[in-house]
């Protein structure tokens, strides 16, 4: 029986607080293409800053060499978020987990990427 002080929900909510459902694989999807996007962007974008780079003929910061140097690691993010789908510790909440390591994966992902190429261009200038 249901509760009667409660208000009814809809079915996409109440599969989304059970964690499975539309709910929970939209939650998924979501968390794998950001996974995705993060990794994919990298791949793109530094190969072509790292031609840039050797012409500078200038020492790199370290975190550009890093980025530059494990930029493919970042593959492992999807796997990350089908990891938190299959074993976090809560089942109610695995859904919400994997679509929140995809998303946090990606801001983090953006973030220090872009700092990481730009550092040697605004470092450049402040030597000259």
């Amino acid at each position: 029986m249901s509760n009667p002080y409660q208000s009814p929900q809809s079915a996409v909510v109440s599969s989304v607080q059970s964690g499975s459902g539309v709910g929970a694989v939209i939650q998924l999807v979501v968390g794998l293409l950001c996974a995705i996007i993060a990794a994919l962007l990298p791949m793109l974008a530094i190969p072509a800053f790292h031609e840039v780079f050797i012409s500078f003929g200038a020492q790199l910061p370290l975190l550009t060499k890093v980025a530059v140097g494990y930029h493919l690691w970042l593959w492992l993010l999807p796997l990350l978020v089908v990891a938190a789908r299959l074993f976090w510790p809560a089942k109610h909440r695995r859904s919400k987990a994997s679509c929140w390591i995809g998303v946090l994966g990606l801001v983090i992902t953006v973030f220090v990427t872009t700092l990481a190429m730009y550092m040697p261009i605004l470092r450049l200038d402040a030597v000259i």
